[in-house]
Protein backbone atom coordinates (compact mmCIF):
# COMPACT_ATOMS: atom_id res chain seq x y z
CA UNK A 1 0.00 0.00 0.00
CA UNK A 2 2.68 2.66 0.52
CA UNK A 3 4.02 2.07 -2.68
CA UNK A 4 0.99 2.33 -4.38
CA UNK A 5 0.30 5.77 -2.61
CA UNK A 6 4.20 7.01 -3.16
CA UNK A 7 3.39 6.44 -6.95
CA UNK A 8 -0.01 8.34 -6.36
CA UNK A 9 1.94 10.62 -5.22
CA UNK A 10 4.74 11.08 -7.81
CA UNK A 11 1.87 10.97 -10.55
CA UNK A 12 -0.21 14.07 -8.61
CA UNK A 13 3.38 16.05 -8.44
CA UNK A 14 4.08 15.12 -12.31
CA UNK A 15 0.73 15.76 -13.67
CA UNK A 16 0.42 18.82 -11.37
CA UNK A 17 3.73 20.22 -12.30
CA UNK A 18 2.52 19.35 -16.24
CA UNK A 19 -0.44 21.20 -15.95
CA UNK A 20 1.35 24.14 -14.44
CA UNK A 21 4.10 24.60 -17.12
CA UNK A 22 1.28 24.74 -19.22
CA UNK A 23 -0.47 27.68 -17.43
CA UNK A 24 2.93 29.42 -17.28
CA UNK A 25 3.33 28.55 -21.02
CA UNK A 26 0.25 30.42 -22.30
CA UNK A 27 0.90 33.29 -19.48
CA UNK A 28 4.35 34.20 -20.61
CA UNK A 29 3.42 33.62 -24.44
CA UNK A 30 0.35 36.26 -23.72
CA UNK A 31 3.22 38.48 -22.01
CA UNK A 32 5.35 38.66 -24.85
CA UNK A 33 3.21 39.00 -27.53
CA UNK A 34 1.90 42.33 -25.42
CA UNK A 35 5.12 43.72 -24.63
CA UNK A 36 7.39 41.96 -27.93
CA UNK A 37 5.96 42.41 -30.93
CA UNK A 38 6.19 39.90 -33.84
CA UNK A 39 9.60 39.42 -35.27
CA UNK A 40 8.99 41.42 -38.76
CA UNK A 41 8.16 44.45 -36.86
CA UNK A 42 10.93 43.96 -33.72
CA UNK A 43 13.13 44.38 -36.78
CA UNK A 44 11.85 47.26 -38.35
CA UNK A 45 11.85 49.29 -35.05
CA UNK A 46 10.94 53.15 -36.17
CA UNK A 47 12.70 54.76 -32.87
CA UNK A 48 15.91 55.31 -31.62
CA UNK A 49 17.51 56.11 -28.20
CA UNK A 50 20.57 58.04 -27.33
CA UNK A 51 22.23 58.82 -23.98
CA UNK A 52 25.58 59.50 -23.77
CA UNK A 53 28.11 57.41 -26.41
CA UNK A 54 24.93 54.61 -26.46
CA UNK A 55 22.76 54.68 -29.66
CA UNK A 56 20.07 52.00 -30.56
CA UNK A 57 16.81 50.71 -32.27
CA UNK A 58 13.69 50.85 -29.86
CA UNK A 59 10.52 49.89 -30.77
CA UNK A 60 7.31 51.37 -28.90
CA UNK A 61 5.06 49.39 -27.13
CA UNK A 62 1.65 50.93 -25.78
CA UNK A 63 0.78 49.71 -22.00
CA UNK A 64 -1.93 51.05 -20.20
CA UNK A 65 -1.98 55.00 -20.86
CA UNK A 66 1.97 54.73 -21.21
CA UNK A 67 4.01 54.13 -24.04
CA UNK A 68 7.12 51.93 -23.13
CA UNK A 69 10.06 51.94 -25.36
CA UNK A 70 12.23 48.42 -25.21
CA UNK A 71 14.46 46.44 -27.10
CA UNK A 72 16.46 43.28 -25.64
CA UNK A 73 17.90 45.24 -23.41
CA UNK A 74 16.49 48.69 -22.52
CA UNK A 75 13.27 50.14 -21.64
CA UNK A 76 11.98 53.67 -21.21
CA UNK A 77 8.60 54.49 -20.02
CA UNK A 78 6.50 57.63 -21.36
CA UNK A 79 3.39 58.42 -19.82
CA UNK A 80 3.06 61.51 -22.60
CA UNK A 81 4.68 64.39 -20.66
CA UNK A 82 7.97 62.72 -19.11
CA UNK A 83 10.31 60.04 -18.73
CA UNK A 84 9.28 58.05 -16.27
CA UNK A 85 11.50 54.60 -15.95
CA UNK A 86 14.72 54.06 -17.15
CA UNK A 87 16.75 50.49 -17.61
CA UNK A 88 19.61 49.55 -19.74
CA UNK A 89 21.34 51.79 -21.74
CA UNK A 90 24.70 50.60 -19.79
CA UNK A 91 23.61 52.85 -17.34
CA UNK A 92 21.11 52.24 -15.79
CA UNK A 93 21.26 48.79 -14.11
CA UNK A 94 19.22 48.82 -11.36
CA UNK A 95 16.83 50.85 -13.38
CA UNK A 96 15.89 54.91 -12.02
CA UNK A 97 12.40 55.81 -11.44
CA UNK A 98 11.38 59.63 -12.12
CA UNK A 99 8.57 60.96 -10.17
CA UNK A 100 6.69 64.47 -10.16
CA UNK A 101 5.23 65.97 -7.28
CA UNK A 102 3.81 69.83 -8.01
CA UNK A 103 7.13 71.20 -9.25
CA UNK A 104 9.52 68.72 -7.69
CA UNK A 105 11.60 66.06 -10.08
CA UNK A 106 12.38 62.93 -8.12
CA UNK A 107 15.28 60.57 -9.59
CA UNK A 108 14.54 57.56 -7.49
CA UNK A 109 16.73 54.29 -7.69
CA UNK A 110 15.94 51.05 -5.26
CA UNK A 111 13.68 53.24 -3.44
CA UNK A 112 15.96 56.10 -2.48
CA UNK A 113 15.77 59.32 -3.77
CA UNK A 114 19.25 60.14 -5.44
CA UNK A 115 18.69 63.51 -6.33
CA UNK A 116 15.23 65.94 -6.61
CA UNK A 117 14.72 69.33 -9.66
CA UNK A 118 12.82 71.47 -9.44
CA UNK A 119 10.75 71.99 -12.69
CA UNK A 120 8.62 74.48 -14.77
CA UNK A 121 4.77 73.42 -16.10
CA UNK A 122 5.14 72.74 -20.08
CA UNK A 123 5.29 75.77 -22.13
CA UNK A 124 3.61 75.19 -25.84
CA UNK A 125 5.74 77.43 -28.83
CA UNK A 126 6.21 76.90 -32.79
CA UNK A 127 8.58 74.68 -34.33
CA UNK A 128 8.94 74.69 -38.40
CA UNK A 129 8.08 70.93 -38.00
CA UNK A 130 5.35 71.57 -35.77
CA UNK A 131 4.68 71.98 -32.03
CA UNK A 132 7.59 72.41 -29.80
CA UNK A 133 6.98 71.72 -25.83
CA UNK A 134 9.57 73.02 -23.60
CA UNK A 135 9.70 72.63 -19.75
CA UNK A 136 12.45 74.35 -18.27
CA UNK A 137 14.52 72.55 -14.91
CA UNK A 138 17.01 73.61 -12.55
CA UNK A 139 19.21 70.77 -10.99
CA UNK A 140 22.71 71.12 -10.13
CA UNK A 141 22.36 73.82 -13.23
CA UNK A 142 19.48 74.48 -15.23
CA UNK A 143 18.32 72.42 -18.56
CA UNK A 144 15.29 72.11 -20.89
CA UNK A 145 12.92 68.96 -21.48
CA UNK A 146 11.23 69.17 -24.98
CA UNK A 147 9.03 67.20 -27.04
CA UNK A 148 8.57 67.80 -30.32
CA UNK A 149 5.16 67.03 -32.41
CA UNK A 150 4.72 67.14 -36.24
CA UNK A 151 2.62 68.85 -37.62
CA UNK A 152 0.18 65.57 -38.18
CA UNK A 153 0.24 65.30 -34.35
CA UNK A 154 2.57 62.73 -33.70
CA UNK A 155 5.06 62.80 -30.94
CA UNK A 156 8.41 62.84 -33.28
CA UNK A 157 11.17 63.79 -30.57
CA UNK A 158 11.91 63.23 -27.12
CA UNK A 159 14.90 65.04 -24.98
CA UNK A 160 15.00 64.96 -21.47
CA UNK A 161 17.01 64.32 -18.45
CA UNK A 162 16.91 61.23 -16.53
CA UNK A 163 19.25 61.07 -13.76
CA UNK A 164 21.57 63.08 -11.78
CA UNK A 165 24.54 63.54 -14.15
CA UNK A 166 22.07 65.93 -16.19
CA UNK A 167 22.83 64.40 -19.02
CA UNK A 168 20.19 64.20 -22.00
CA UNK A 169 18.38 60.97 -23.13
CA UNK A 170 16.65 61.55 -26.89
CA UNK A 171 13.86 59.41 -28.33
CA UNK A 172 13.76 60.17 -31.77
CA UNK A 173 11.13 58.48 -34.71
CA UNK A 174 13.14 57.74 -37.56
CA UNK A 175 10.77 58.38 -40.43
Amino acid sequence: MPILRMIAFGLLLTLGGCQYVAIQSTQVSALLDVFLPDSNAWSDALWAIEYGGYNTSIQPVTVDSSTIFVNDTDAVSFDGWRITRVSGLNSFTPAWVIQDSGEQRSFIVNGQVVTTHQCAPWLKGGDELGVRFEQQCVGKKAYTNTILVNNQGQIINIEQVVDSSLMVLRLSFNN
